[in-house]
């Protein structure tokens, strides 16, 4: 019996999908049906109160409520460090300064007199002259501007005239009046004041000199007191940091003793979103890993199968991938299954009842090594494929797709897988990109609790239903901020690709206008989740129409939307290999470089609807 088995292992819930090519010219395909009319499998594990496993749906009954994280170490007693040591900041005085110099003397009636330096004329008052006192240098200095300027225009007009050649007499230079001597300042001083009140070279020597020791002294003052000012504002400083200090130590402290608190609260044993964290770097922190989870929910898978099929079949399994990541995971997929197998078949010898009956602690001991090689993935006859690719080979295997350029968005529980692609001539995808973003459903149903520490409690089943209108909004916008870099890069990187190669600005714009966006998965049954992204704004969702699988096994008891089922279906049609041939965005036109301009642009059109005019 040649049996296909399309796994389509997924965050929220698993679907599988049966190719049975006994008959190679009539091939069939059966979706796997895991109760009366339930074809998702939820991926949910459940601990019960006598520690087996169950699987698939929740009993809060028979459930075990227990510990569910990892117990974190108590902080102990808040410790706070030592605060700064207060410095000896010295007390700075005024300075005394010395006593200012002063003038005794005695007058005309015998009178003795006492004054300030200060107060004599010459030092800080100017001595006053005489009034209608003419300056002597003054008169002297115009008058001898005077001569000078006539004499200068005379010379000028002689010059002017010619007078060397009329025999004008040159003029004669001016002869300047004498000097003055130099004015008697005794002379010049009002006869009101007293000659006694004006200062002596010593005085005003004497006056400078304690000004400098005044100044010298301020000048120690203020140096100390901007030591001293230093000394507090350094003081001040500590504080702040060390007030800072113990704020981080608080706030430290509190997240430390809320992770510990926390980690002793008793939840329902419930385990859920085990493969977003394997696959992707969705934060996980439960004492069971989630990988020893991924294992043990194939190993409940290989049983269901085996119990039908025995163990002639082989598997093709889907991860969320991108182009960089594909091999690096494939491998992990790989190891995984090979344990889940192997725990199967060599530890509990195809017996489910013994598996079911086993307490979990003892299955987690039981889990086989992780192994991988291309021999035991040849031996176990395992495939692995990117969900991007799947979803997109369920879309090109049997339906119409135009030709041209078009995006596939397959929207999980955990992850969003894009892929860009060509339908070429045979009807088949070309692909030239895939990728995926670590954002689900999970991301809308998480958003509000995205920023906080929390455990969450997976007996809680919330749906997008649930979220409200205002987060929903805000989450989907970050969302598409996504989804939009990644194909304005492609399309921006495509669009001077073109230009470089000849064609007009617009061709390859015109060419993207309406293109056909489709989405599926279990993320996109909410309409608001199916958008146009850019310029891809034909909105297509896959449906049973669209999909066009033939020869469906009973297909009339089938209620499951076949968004849903798409990627298994994409994942049972047989490869003989997981080697996925994905080109790159430089080969997409490059066969129009070097051909003939008329036969390029033919087929620029005809191919992908690029036009010249």
């Amino acid at each position: 019996m040649a049996i296909t088995i399309g796994l389509d292992f997924g965050t929220h819930q698993t679907k599988i999908c049966i190719e049975n090519s006994d008959t190679p010219s009539h091939k069939t395909y059966e979706f796997y049906e895991w109760e009366d009319g339930v074809y998702a499998l939820p991926s949910i594990i459940q601990i019960n109160k006598n520690h087996t496993l169950r699987y698939g749906s929740i009993d809060l009954e028979s459930c075990l409520i227990s510990h569910k994280r990892k117990i974190v170490a108590n902080p102990g007693e808040l410790t706070l460090p030592v605060p700064p040591v207060k410095p000896d900041i010295p007390v700075v005085n005024e300075p005394k300064m010395p006593p200012q110099p002063v003038y005794t003397f005695v007058t005309d009636g015998g009178m003795t007199m006492t004054i300030p330096y200060k107060d004599l004329y010459g030092i800080e008052h100017p001595l006053p002259q005489k009034k209608g006192k003419s300056n002597p240098m003054k008169i002297w200095y115009k008058k001898c501007q005077k001569l000078k300027l006539d004499y200068e225009k005379r010379m000028r007009k002689w010059v002017h005239m010619n007078g060397t050649r009329l025999g004008l007499p040159m003029p004669v230079e001016p002869v300047y009046p004498p000097k003055p001597a130099e004015i008697d300042l005794a002379s010049a001083i009002p006869e009101s004041i007293n000659p006694l009140l004006i200062a002596s070279n010593e005085q005003k020597d004497e006056y400078q000199s304690w000004l400098n020791q005044c100044t010298l002294l301020k000048k120690q003052y203020n140096r100390a007191v901007e030591r001293r000012n230093q000394q507090i504002s350094q003081y001040k400083k500590d504080i702040k940091i060390w007030e800072s200090e113990c704020e981080r130590i608080k706030r430290n402290y509190a997240h430390r003793k809320k992770q510990y608190e926390d980690s002793l609260v008793e939840y329902p044993m419930i385990y859920r979103y085990f493969k977003q964290a394997t696959f992707s770097a969705y934060l996980w922190d439960y004492e069971i890993k989630h990988e020893d989870l991924t294992v043990l929910y194939l190993a409940y898978i290989i049983f269901r199968l085996e119990e039908r099929f025995g163990m002639d079949f082989s598997i093709q399994m889907g991860i969320p991938a991108s182009k960089a990541t594909f091999n690096r995971l494939k491998i992990l997929a790989c190891g995984y299954l090979i344990q889940a197998i192997r725990l199967v078949e060599d530890i509990f010898q195809n017996d489910f009842e013994k598996f079911l009956a086993t307490p979990y602690e003892e299955l987690l001991s039981k889990i086989p090594k992780y192994e991988y090689s291309e021999d035991l993935k040849m031996q176990y006859g395992l495939i692995i494929l990117p969900e991007a690719y799947a979803a997109l080979r369920s879309l090109t295997t049997n339906s119409r797709i135009p030709r041209g350029m078009s995006i596939m968005l397959d929207i999980g529980g955990g992850t969003t897988d894009i892929s860009f692609f060509v339908i070429e001539d045979n009807g088949e995808p070309h692909i030239y990109h895939f990728e995926s973003i670590a954002k689900g459903l999970n991301f809308f149903l998480e958003y509000e609790d995205r920023h906080r520490f929390r455990t969450i409690d997976f007996s809680q089943d919330k749906k997008l239903e649930d979220v409200p209108r205002k987060v929903f909004k805000k989450a989907f916008n970050e969302f598409k901020g996504n989804i939009d870099t990644i194909i304005r890069n492609l399309t921006d990187f495509l669009h001077k690709d073109t230009i470089s190669r000849g064609f007009i600005k617009s061709a390859f714009s015109d060419a993207l206008q309406n293109r056909p966006i489709i989405y599926t998965g279990g993320g996109c049954y909410d309409n608001r989740m199916r958008m146009p992204i850019l310029d891809f704004s034909d909105v297509k969702y896959i449906d049973k129409k669209i999909l066009r699988i033939p020869n469906v096994v009973e297909e009339n008891r089938i209620t499951i939307p076949y968004s849903l089922m798409a990627t298994a279906f994409g994942l049972s049609v047989q490869r003989l290999n997981d080697e996925i041939e994905v080109s790159k965005k430089e080969d997409l036109f490059a066969k129009y470089k070097n051909v003939n301009k008329q036969h390029s642009r033919w087929i620029a059109h005809r191919e992908h609807g690029m036009y010249e005019d």
